[in-house]
């Protein structure tokens, strides 16, 4: 081999060695993005591709338009429907996007979010209540609220939702939501604050409607 053909075997080399660190960097970059994203285990598989788009097309075609034109996006987005309907499915995908591509979700109820919250009232917490509430509404690129008014939530609880949702809404940063009730049932299930944090909500996601069927119970 001549000196020629060895400094091209070289560079090739160096370039793949190159690219296979690049890419052992990036996934880990993404598992440590996933392992403090929230997403339970069910549902880190959830993808645009194993969704079936028959069964809600307008819902898939809003949600894989969100998640490719991110962060270039008015508005976050309300899903709702009742329940099985694949509202979670979506936007678990379109969190799992995000995370592959480099973006920081952090996906959770509003139970799963108080809980985060009361970690920081620990002695040996590492982080101020505040700085948690920072991190959800100001520090990650996009925050996942799941099934919303599902749990009976306690006052303590939903001023902190109130908190959340109004730095959000402040800040013009998006959402995304979904939800078995209607705007209406849904302000009634949050009590006291259930206007104010279903108005905010209202007026910075898109609403997407889902309809048919419990999917488990069809399996």
């Amino acid at each position: 081999m001549n000196y020629r053909s060895f400094l091209r075997e070289s560079m090739k080399k160096n370039e793949k060695e190159a690219k296979e660190l690049l890419q052992r960097e990036r996934q880990k970059q993404i598992d440590e993005i996933i392992q403090n994203s929230g997403i339970p285990m069910r549902f880190r598989g959830k993808t645009f591709e194993n969704y079936n788009p028959d069964d809600n097309p307008i819902a898939y075609k809003k949600a894989k338009h969100f998640a490719e034109s991110f962060p270039d996006v008015d508005k976050g987005l309300l899903l709702v429907g009742t329940v099985g309907t694949g509202k979670t499915h979506l936007a678990a995908a379109i969190s799992n996007m995000l995370i592959n591509k480099l973006y920081s979700v952090y996906f959770g109820n509003a139970t799963d979010i108080m809980s985060f919250i009361k970690s920081t009232y620990s002695k040996d917490a590492k982080i101020t209540e505040g700085e948690a509430i920072n991190l959800m509404t100001e520090d990650i690129n996009l925050l996942v609220i799941d099934d919303l008014g599902k749990e009976n939530e306690t006052s303590n609880t939903l001023a902190v939702l109130y908190q959340i949702v109004n730095r959000l809404y402040e800040n013009e940063k998006p959402v995304i939501i979904t939800t078995n009730y209607n705007s209406i049932d849904l302000a009634r299930k949050l009590g006291e604050r259930g206007q104010a944090i279903v108005s905010r909500i209202t007026g910075m996601c898109k609403p997407i409607q889902f309809k048919g069927e419990d999917w488990r119970l069809k399996e």
